[in-house]
């Protein structure tokens, strides 16, 4: 039993020395990936949308230039203090929030 124990002990380290390059190489990778600025422009907006957007707080500015094509579309529906809500809230919470809103918003099927 000794010796079991041993060798699940030296398999552990082993283990632990051999990833350890990997888990900070995809830390390093994680840091490098800089979201968008918020003040940059966003493609495709009139000069209307631009003026609102800057009225919103940088952390949702910066939210809506990370959404799809067709989040943004769905975002610009919201009413103000509903994007700074979902902007700040939990990424599983979000989602579920994007997932009512695509399912309304949703053409009806039949």
């Amino acid at each position: 039993m000794h010796k079991f124990l041993n060798k699940c002990g030296f398999a552990t380290i082993a283990m632990t020395l051999c990833l350890t390059p990997a888990m900070v190489a995809a830390q390093e990778a994680d840091a490098t990936e800089t979201p968008p600025e918020a003040g940059a422009p966003a493609a495709g907006l009139t000069a209307e949308q631009e003026a609102e957007m800057q009225s919103w707080p940088a952390e949702t500015q910066v939210y809506y230039q990370s959404l799809s094509p067709k989040r943004q579309a769905l975002f610009w529906a919201l009413s103000d203090s509903d994007k700074v809500t979902l902007s700040n809230m939990p990424e599983p919470q979000r989602e579920s929030t994007w997932a009512q809103i695509e399912s309304r918003t949703a053409p009806p099927e039949g």
